[in-house]
C-alpha cells in the first residue's frame, strides 16, 4: 500500500522553526499539505524558501516544533526511505555533477541515490525509465550529451526528469524557471501543467518569486514575509491577492490576469499637477 494513501498529510509542520547559524530563518510555521495538492511557495529574497526546501528533503532538521514528510518525522526517524520518495529538482544538484556525466546518467542514477556513475552504474530498467522521462520533457535526443554541454532550459528539464524517474510520492521544484528566456519559460511552464494534469495524485511544492511562473494547475499558496513568517496560506484563489503580495514584498503591488497567466505590477499613484516630481 502506498504510504501516501495511508496518511492524511504529505507535509505536516507544527510550530516549525528552522535556523541557520543559530539565527531563525523560517517560522514558527503551521502548514499542512494533503495528497494531490499543488502548493506554490513565494516570498522575497532571503525569506527562507530554500531553507524550507532543504527541510522538506530531510536535509535540515527542525530547530523547534515538528515536521513530518510522508508520515516520516524529521529528526526522529531514519531518512533513507524519505530520500527515495521525495523527488527534488533544483540548481543545487549541479555542484554534484561530474563533468563527464551525460544527461542519461544524471537522470538514471536518481534511482541509486547518486549523481553520475562514479560510484555505481544504473541497470537497464533504470536507464529505460530515464529515457522515458527525458522523452516526456522533450530532451530524449540529448541523452548522450554531457550535462554541462546543454542549455539552461535543457538542464531544467533534466532536473525534473531526474526528480520523477524514481516515481516519488512528493515533488519539490525549487525555482524551476529561473534564468529562462520568455519562450523557454513558457514552454517549460506548459509542460509542467500538462504533466500535473496527467498525474493528479502526486503532490508538489513549487518555489518561485514570480506569479507568471505559477502553473494553472496549482491549488494552494504559502506566502512568506522577509522575516520567514507565514503571511498567508491556503487555496490559491483566496491567499494569492494584491494585498497579501504587497505585504509580503513590502511594496504596493497589483495582481491581475488569470490562472496560468498571472501578471504582477506596481501599484503607482499618479502625482497630481500640484505635486512636485522631485
Amino acid at each position: 500500500m502506498n504510504k501516501v494513501s495511508a496518511t492524511k498529510s504529505v507535509i505536516d509542520a507544527r510550530a516549525l522553526e528552522l535556523r541557520r547559524d543559530g539565527r531563525a530563518v523560517v517560522g514558527p510555521l503551521d502548514w499542512n499539505v494533503a495528497p494531490g495538492e499543488r502548493w506554490v511557495v513565494m516570498g522575497p529574497n532571503g525569506c527562507g524558501k530554500s531553507t524550507l526546501t532543504q527541510a522538506l528533503q530531510g536535509r535540515l532538521h527542525p530547530w523547534d516544533g515538528q515536521l513530518s514528510i510522508l508520515g516520516i518525522e524529521i529528526g526522529r526517524e531514519p531518512l533513507q526511505d524519505l530520500w527515495r520518495r521525495v523527488g527534488f529538482a533544483g540548481d543545487t544538484m549541479e555542484r554534484l555533477v561530474d563533468p563527464d556525466t551525460t544527461l542519461l546518467e544524471y537522470v538514471a542514477t536518481a534511482s541509486l541515490g547518486t549523481v553520475g556513475v562514479r560510484f555505481a552504474r544504473p541497470g537497464p530498467k533504470a536507464r529505460q525509465r530515464a529515457l522515458k522521462e527525458l522523452a516526456a520533457w522533450g530532451v530524449e535526443d540529448l541523452a548522450s550529451r554531457k550535462f554541462f554541454q546543454v542549455s539552461l532550459g535543457q538542464k531544467r528539464k533534466a532536473h525534473i526528469a531526474r526528480a520523477l524517474a524514481p516515481d516519488p510520492d512528493l515533488l519539490l521544484l525549487d525555482e524551476p524557471f529561473a534564468g529562462l528566456d520568455p519562450v523557454a519559460r513558457f514552454d517549460l511552464l506548459r509542460r509542467v501543467e500538462a504533466w500535473s494534469l496527467e498525474n493528479p495524485a502526486l503532490a508538489f511544492v513549487l518555489v518561485t518569486h514570480h506569479v507568471e511562473e505559477i502553473p494553472s494547475t496549482a491549488t494552494h499558496v504559502l506566502l512568506l514575509d522577509e522575516t520567514g513568517h507565514c503571511l498567508a496560506q491556503g487555496p490559491l484563489r483566496k491567499a494569492l491577492s494584491s494585498r497579501n503580495l504587497s505585504e509580503a514584498f513590502g511594496r504596493p503591488l497589483r495582481l491581475s490576469g488569470r490562472a496560468g497567466h498571472w501578471i504582477l505590477g506596481f501599484s503607482v499613484q499618479r502625482p497630481s499637477s500640484r505635486d512636485s516630481l522631485f
